[in-house]
């Protein structure tokens, strides 16, 4: 048991290690970066580092946490909204062909999202939403990992809630709304989770589609510092720690209930 923790306690200290170095060189110069020998603790931190990317006059960080924060936000409210249904329908309710569309939706996870930004595109830019959020907002409403994850949440619980709520006259949207759907908390925080870490790191399709500077998100803002002329790793470095903060954040608030729903999602088929 002993040489196990230990064992364990090693692979973790090389995950992390690489978060640790980008906090440590966040806080140096651009020439202490890369010093021999290395300082872990650099002796004078260099806390303007973080003052310059957010106070920039181009792209200020705040504007950017503010782009990110929006955008994830109504993509998770549209998706929990959308996928629950979904996952209600093919989960409690029976009609023709419920099996086979089931099986077509998840046939598309085959499908590479890169494959989609020419269809997106052209898209967008013929209904007048290229070059805004909603470029990025719209697609994230419709995911067949969080159908999956809710469905298989749906089937775990008692048909028995169902059949009592019709019998009491209920229609399907008063037993989705205020009978099941209550009882998926944890798998919906499981959902917000993941859709956070999705939306917040997506990269391609806000370069693809977002082109002004005041529309960029966070992941570009981080890519700005990181190809900029100047190379300041010091500064790219401080835009990378300050990106991960929420995503820390948030799972150290709900890993309790992020666990329970993934581990609840396998209950029953």
């Amino acid at each position: 048991m002993v040489v196990k923790t230990i064992i364990l306690a090693a692979l973790a200290l090389l995950f992390v290690l690489p978060l640790v170095w980008m906090v440590s060189s966040s806080l140096k110069t651009v020439t202490g970066v890369f010093g021999y020998p290395m300082k872990w603790l650099p002796s004078n931190p260099q806390w303007q580092n973080y003052r310059q990317i957010w106070t920039d006059k181009d792209i200020p960080f705040l504007k950017l946490y503010f782009n990110s924060f929006k955008i994830v936000i109504l993509s998770i409210i549209g998706c929990i909204f959308a996928s629950s249904l979904a996952a209600y329908a093919f989960a409690k309710l029976d009609f023709a062909g419920k099996h086979f569309w089931f099986m077509l939706l998840l046939c598309t996870m085959m499908i590479p999202s890169q494959v989609t930004i020419i269809p997106r595109f052209m898209l967008f830019k013929s209904i007048g939403l290229y070059n805004t959020h909603w470029s990025l907002i719209l697609p994230g409403w419709f995911s067949v990992t969080a159908i999956f994850l809710l469905r298989q949440t749906y089937m775990g619980l008692p048909n028995d809630l169902m059949e009592a709520a019709i019998i009491d006259g209920a229609s399907h949207w008063t037993i989705w709304e205020r009978v099941m759907m209550p009882l998926t908390v944890p798998a919906m925080v499981s959902l917000t989770i993941l859709q956070f870490i999705s939306g917040w790191n997506e990269y391609l399709s806000a370069i693809v589609f977002l082109l002004d500077k005041p529309l960029y998100t966070v992941s570009q803002g981080v890519q700005f510092y990181y190809t900029s002329e100047a190379q300041e790793f010091n500064i790219t470095m401080a835009a990378a720690t300050s990106a991960i903060v929420p995503i820390i954040l948030l799972f150290i608030a709900s890993q309790k209930y992020f666990i329970e729903g993934i581990a609840s999602t396998g209950m029953k088929e």
